[in-house]
């Protein structure tokens, strides 16, 4: 049995395969959170990896990835073209859709 769980994999290199897999609930979740991105700008979900972490996700909308770079694992030195000069927290809607994927974080009970 699964409850919210949901796994992203990034693609290690260009000819690697990138997935989204999660459970209905999950999944359900983050068309939602990607349907108010595309309609407002932002939209966020709060989801579990396997082992029972959770973790807030936003979904942020922005009309020109052009110049959005993303961070690379153990990078050291800068290896990025220098067009990719925005990085990913800092897009227009990023806050707002961090604020929504908290929201969606349960409440704990004392």
């Amino acid at each position: 049995m699964s409850a919210h769980i949901l796994h992203l994999l990034s693609p290690a290199r260009w000819d690697s395969v990138g997935a989204i897999i999660g459970d209905r609930t999950a999944l359900e979740g983050l068309r939602e959170a990607l349907n108010s991105a595309l309609d407002s700008g932002a939209g966020g979900t709060f989801v579990y990896s396997s082992d029972g972490e959770g973790y807030a996700l936003a979904v942020a909308l922005e009309n020109d990835m052009h110049a959005v770079h993303t961070t690379y694992a153990g990078e050291v030195h800068t290896v990025r073209s220098l067009r990719e000069t925005i990085p990913m927290r800092a897009v227009s809607n990023f806050k707002i859709a961090m604020s929504l994927a908290i929201e969606h974080r349960p409440r704990v009970l004392p």
